[in-house]
């Protein structure tokens, strides 16, 4: 009877050790050790433990893919161009993604639970949003934001809801029709000097040749109109043809580009221009400094195209640059330094054409908008000279495609420089 009483006593101090073994492995989470430990407690408090273990593991890994499932989201909505908020019952901010964060200009941990119209002051957004969560309305339609700086948004609301069919908040997407706005406002511009540039010398043309229909026999009346009928024709013509150029310049195909000695292809622009030069009475100077060991200045690109850079520029040095004055270019190469992203300094080698005028200048209020198409400075004048108003639109185009860059620099009274730079093959 002792015996069984002390063996009793040793299974039942056992099992109480392996209890509290068991509570302390439960506890810190040792699935593992717990259902071995559950073994040696035995019986029905065994088939508790495990039953515990069990479902913890299962809870444990549905909020495993819960969290991945999450991340996922986050991710996704991380990587949208269109601005994504996110607001609970009580129209306070409860996720934004970076688009959003860019275009409010804001930083995650100032808006995030904060009431929607104080974090992001936009009227319409706290409008739709409100609708959405007071009446379960989706809505759409476009608006304007004003802060940071002015954007048109089309917006896009829809209420969000519980499990239980609950409202949950709202979600708000924004797409930034900003800058296709500007293309099409550019666009709608482009068509109407188009056509209003296309109008006039048809216009002329037509009034020229009523005026001698009504005459054909009186030859002192043909002579007088035939010189203005060819000169609106040739206006016409090139107008036509720059805005091809134009076309093919911004265009999606492309010439085939080969190497293409830059120096050739100044001196052609020169030869086409002398006589014009020569007639204004204006000097056409061309220095090219080479690099000891290197023929010339080489660059991958269009012959054709990089020519007409060169001619254009020139051209409209010529026309603003009064009788008497000179026009100067200058080809050189240079070796520049270009900041990599991993912080290295990687040397290029870039062909630099200067074109230099002493002409009348260009004001600098215009000279941020010297390259834009139909600009025109001196309007009157660029008529008289026969100038379209695309030659530096396409001067800008085809020299971007090359990769290179274009800039002008210009004081009033004495003169202008425009400076192209192209990458060196």
């Amino acid at each position: 009877m002792l015996v069984l009483y002390l063996r009793s006593a040793r299974v039942a101090s056992t099992r109480e050790s392996a209890r509290r073994d068991l509570t302390t492995a439960f506890a810190s989470r040792s699935d593992t050790v717990a259902l071995n430990l559950a073994h040696k407690v035995g019986g029905e408090e065994e088939m508790l433990w495990r039953r515990l273990v069990t479902a913890r593991t299962a809870l444990e890994e549905s909020e495993r893919e819960e969290s991945r499932a999450r991340r996922d989201l986050e991710d996704v909505l991380a990587s949208l161009q269109d601005a994504v908020l996110v607001v609970d019952s009580e129209a306070r901010l409860r996720f934004l993604n970076a688009a959003a964060l860019r275009l409010f200009d804001v930083r995650i941990e100032s808006v995030l639970g904060a009431h929607l119209i104080e974090a992001l002051p936009s009227f319409g957004i706290d409008a739709a949003m409100r609708s959405a969560l007071r009446e379960g309305q989706s809505s759409a339609q476009e608006i304007h934001l004003y802060s940071p700086k002015l954007r048109e948004v089309f917006l896009r609301v829809a209420p969000v809801y519980s499990g239980a069919g609950l409202s949950a908040g709202a979600v708000a997407i924004l797409q930034d029709l900003t800058e296709l706005r500007r293309l099409e406002r550019v666009r709608r511009d482009f068509v109407a000097n188009a056509s209003h540039e296309l109008r006039t010398p048809i216009a002329n043309i037509r009034a020229t040749a009523e005026t001698m229909l009504h005459a054909p026999e009186d030859a002192a009346l043909v002579a007088r109109f035939l010189p203005p009928l060819i000169s609106e024709a040739e206006r016409l013509s090139r107008l036509v043809s720059d805005l091809l150029d134009l076309a093919r310049a911004e265009g999606v195909e492309r010439a085939p580009f080969e190497p293409v000695e830059l120096q050739q292809v100044v001196q052609n622009a020169i030869e086409r221009l002398q006589e014009s030069a020569a007639r204004r009475e204006i000097a056409i100077s061309f220095q090219a400094t080479k690099n000891p060991g290197i023929a010339a200045p080489v660059v991958l690109g269009d012959s054709a195209g990089l020519e007409q850079v060169a001619f254009n520029l020139l051209d409209n040095a010529l026309a603003y640059t009064p009788s008497g004055g000179n026009v100067a270019l200058d080809l050189r190469e240079i070796e520049e330094g270009e900041t990599k992203e991993s912080g290295e300094i990687e040397s290029r080698a870039l062909a630099i054409l200067e074109v230099r005028d002493t002409g009348i200048g260009i004001p600098s209020a215009d000279l941020p908008r010297i390259f834009e198409r139909f600009y025109r400075v001196d309007k009157a004048r660029s008529r008289a000279e026969g100038g379209t108003g695309l030659g530096l639109a396409i001067v800008k185009h085809i020299v971007e495609n090359h990769g290179g860059h274009v800039e002008v620099l210009s004081e009033m009274g004495v003169g202008t420089t425009f400076r192209v730079e192209l990458p060196l093959l």
